[in-house]
């Protein structure tokens, strides 16, 4: 009795933890959905450009580092005045991205914006303390190139202007929020959702080793894929070996390479 009730619990346990993620996919794809019709809404009201981002690794930041007003996210949250909708409920990120307690403050003005809250060497409100972030924005898309530089060069803070809509040639094939364990939805932190890898290579020896199945299921985010809003507001699900290329074309593609 005791063995026919284990080899049951082995054959069902699987079943359950899918269901169990299964049941997370459906809650981050209304999350998704969410911040994608948010990033319409922006657009609308914002000339038709798209949310200023900033470089991480492109300089001297510090004035626009720490006004917590100007991520992406505290962007779009008055259009959904939820700040749990940018907590992926299957996200798995390293402390490096939890917000409390803060991870840098240098110079920071407490008499102008409160005590602030830091994830990845930036101000966010001081609300937003504690809340773990699952989500990242397209740089490319944003008006950065992948992985550093400008398309507003002689701005002195280092700050994107937004790229215009007008500039997004396939929108609904050009990403612009996806799963991601940076802010930064670069290249393969869009395949390995639940490890913050490096930013511009999926290589195959990027920095959560060679992919084996223990690292797929370790290190990807829903049943082995990610989500991903597209510029016209829809979201979509890929498994990892649908984005994932050594040259990375897929993604490359996905980020808006040929278009601008």
């Amino acid at each position: 009795m005791i063995a026919i009730i284990a080899i049951l619990a082995a054959i069902l346990f699987p079943v359950f933890s899918q269901a169990r993620e299964k049941a997370r996919q459906a809650q981050c794809t209304s999350n998704c959905r969410n911040m994608g019709m948010a990033a319409m809404q922006y657009v609308n009201d914002y000339d038709e450009r798209l949310m200023q981002s900033e470089c991480w690794s492109c300089g001297n930041q510090l004035g626009d580092r720490h006004d917590p007003n100007r991520r992406w996210q505290v962007r779009i949250q008055p259009y959904m005045r939820n700040i749990q909708v940018f907590d992926c409920p299957s996200g798995s990120t390293d402390s490096g991205l939890d917000f409390s307690p803060p991870k840098w403050r240098p110079g920071s003005d407490p008499e102008i914006w409160g005590r602030p809250t830091y994830a990845w060497g930036w101000t966010f409100p001081t609300a937003w303390r504690g809340l773990r972030i699952g989500y990242g924005y397209s740089m490319r898309v944003a008006g950065w190139t992948d992985g550093g530089g400008s398309n507003n060069s002689g701005n002195p803070n280092k700050v994107s202007r937004g790229r215009s809509v007008a500039q997004i040639q396939r929108p609904a094939e050009t990403l612009i929020i996806a799963d991601s364990a940076h802010t930064h939805a670069c290249c393969n932190r869009i395949v390995s959702a639940n490890a913050c890898t490096s930013q511009s290579y999926c290589a195959q020896d990027w920095a959560v080793g060679p992919w084996d199945d223990e690292k797929r299921a370790r290190y990807t985010r829903h049943l082995e894929g990610s989500l991903l809003i597209f510029c016209d507001g829809h979201v979509k699900w890929y498994r990892w070996n649908a984005l994932y290329r050594p040259d990375n074309s897929v993604v490359g593609a996905l980020h808006g390479w040929g278009q601008f």
